[in-house]
């Protein structure tokens, strides 16, 4: 472990894994060492304006032997960590709105897996919705994707099972806790906890000894879309945890996927409401998923495919440019978009028609638009300062 994943540690446990609070006391220095020295000096005159319990975590963690305890028990139970400024952190969830500031794991962590595709669905299911998850994660992992999943009973432990029945791949299946990682979640998952581990990764943001509660699973879904390219739902009730999940995969412009059911099955009513409701793709085997994300190999360098289309920038119209260099920045609607550029809504409106045939941007729910990474590559010219448009 560096000095600066220490570091990082540290602020981690003080703000209680709040990456939102941990960024914004960041900020208020040069470095995350200026920080540490200023609670080590006992002045906290930086740190005004929050709780008397994270002033608290603060001294208590910057104590002499305080983060030689914390290492040494990851190092006795073999848990490594990652930060968004390692190398090994995942590249999508750092690209993510506040990304978790430390991540505990067991196993292998990998920065750039082609192809994580997230399954999830109810805890309860039916038998074919068990038959589905075990069949959608089997192949996902044969055709070099690589499951992640929440690991709770039903649909998430089923299609993590079923990734690990493949022999062939280097990471199956990628587990995510809504507890410490020192917990077994379920209870009673001990073998598949322990299979996850051995055959892939096993990580959590939160804090060891933290267990299950209600208000963490919103924060661990963002994870799971956050991680993957792509959700597939399969089978999700009227009132379910999996809509969370699906948000979250919308706000960071990932695909989703649902897998149709009977109109008469309890478990279909969410899967089915997504479809009609335009929020979900509908999917009936895994060849539906794989054909969305086509342009990228089965390499472990996740580069694009030779056949993805380029586009060079300076092929599109001058609205167009400014749309694609507005989208750079994130999602936006039409509305965002004549706030941000100089152009007509007529205008706007056509180069939005031209940038979706060309499929260099897609439309999500809500006529909100995101770049289609997927399946263009945008190119730039020589004298195109590329670094400007990034």
């Amino acid at each position: 472990m560096t000095d600066d994943q220490r570091l990082w540690l540290w602020l981690n446990y003080a703000t209680e894994h709040n990456p939102r609070l941990f960024y914004a006391l960041l900020q208020r220095f040069d470095d995350i060492e200026e920080a540490y020295l200023a609670v080590r000096h006992r002045n906290l005159e930086p740190f005004g304006g929050i709780s008397e319990s994270v002033k608290n975590r603060l001294l208590t963690a910057s104590e002499d032997q305080f983060l030689d305890r914390y290492t040494g028990w990851m190092e006795r139970n073999g848990v490594g960590i990652t930060t968004p400024e390692s190398d090994d952190y995942p590249t999508l969830l750092a690209e993510t709105e506040n990304p978790p500031s430390v991540l505990f794991y067991k196993g292998t962590m990998h920065a750039d897996l082609p192809l994580p595709i997230a399954v999830v669905g109810s805890r309860s299911m039916t038998d074919y919705g068990k038959e589905v998850a075990l069949l959608f994660g089997r192949q996902l992992a044969e055709h070099g994707a690589t499951v992640v999943t929440g690991l709770a009973a039903g649909i998430d432990s089923f299609a993590a099972w079923g990734a690990l029945d493949c022999t062939i791949s280097d990471c199956p299946v990628i587990g995510v806790l809504p507890c410490g990682i020192d917990q077994v979640y379920p209870q009673g998952n001990e073998k598949l906890y322990n299979e996850v581990i051995e055959r892939g990764c096993l990580m959590t943001e939160f804090l060891p000894k933290t267990v299950p509660q209600k208000h963490v699973f919103p924060m661990r879904n963002r994870i799971l879309s956050g991680l993957s390219r792509g959700v597939v739902v399969i089978e999700a009730g009227e009132r379910s945890g999996t809509s969370l999940t699906v948000e979250h995969a919308h706000e960071q412009g990932r695909e989703v996927f649902a897998v149709p059911g009977r109109i008469t099955d309890l478990y279909s009513i969410g899967t089915n409401r997504l479809i009609v409701q335009g929020a979900a793709k509908p999917v009936t085997n895994v060849q539906d998923v794989l054909a969305e994300f086509s342009a990228y190999t089965q390499e472990e360098d996740g580069t694009l495919n030779p056949n993805a289309k380029r586009v060079p920038f300076s092929s599109l119209s001058e609205t167009g440019q400014e749309i694609y260099m507005a989208m750079l920045q994130g999602e936006k609607s039409a509305d965002d978009l004549l706030d941000w550029i100089d152009a007509t809504p007529a205008e706007i409106n056509s180069a939005l028609t031209e940038l979706q045939f060309s499929e260099i941007i897609k439309q999500l729910p809500g006529r909100v638009y995101a770049l289609d990474t997927i399946h263009t590559v945008v190119t730039f010219d020589a004298d195109t300062p590329e670094n400007d448009a990034r």
